[in-house]
């Protein structure tokens, strides 16, 4: 399936499905095999964010049963072995969005358990940016604490989502967060 979106629902009885209705308004959802995770493609994030935004200032009920949203800008099909090196390829691009500032890279890795070690890949992506950002003389630095971009990996089995979260876009939609 194409994808853009990630959305997980809070833990209860309910909550995924009641999440999962509203959802299937606004573009294609469906659950995944992990419990609270849906994945989706909305054909505009932007009113896609913009509709939750609106849901939440409206104080829609459903929005209650919402954890968090992550955009995806890309996708691919990975095996353990290849991971690494597959994100590096799809975050490069991203070392001239984060040409200065403070950065970190975060994994949300759903299944392989024991197979994909994420702070391990976490460490390993962000050398690299490190690595491409110095070589282009760009300054950089790692932050953990309110980054100005954080390099988000959101894996469901073995598909994986990437994108760039800017500080802007966290503050704008609350919702936008990593685990």
């Amino acid at each position: 399936m194409n994808w853009n979106i990630i959305v997980t629902s809070l833990p209860g009885p309910g909550c995924e499905y009641r999440l999962l209705h509203e959802l299937r308004a606004m573009g294609k959802f469906h659950t995944t095999e992990f419990k609270d995770v849906c994945m989706g493609y909305v054909e505009d994030v932007t009113n896609f964010l913009e509709a939750i935004r609106q849901a939440e200032t409206d104080g829609s009920p459903w929005i209650k049963d919402l954890g968090r949203v992550i955009p995806v800008e890309k996708t691919f099909h990975f095996i353990p072995e290849t991971l690494v090196e597959q994100l590096k390829e799809a975050v490069t691009p991203y070392v001239g969005r984060i040409s200065g500032g403070t950065f970190h890279v975060r994994l949300e890795r759903r299944g392989l358990i024991g197979q994909v070690i994420s702070p391990e890949v976490e460490r390993s992506v962000a050398d690299h940016l490190f690595a491409l950002a110095e070589k282009e003389g760009h300054k950089v630095m790692a932050s953990f604490k309110d980054a100005d971009y954080i390099v988000a990996a959101e894996t469901v089995g073995h598909e994986c989502g990437v994108s760039l979260l800017t500080r802007d876009l966290r503050q704008h939609y609350s919702f936008v967060k990593t685990g």
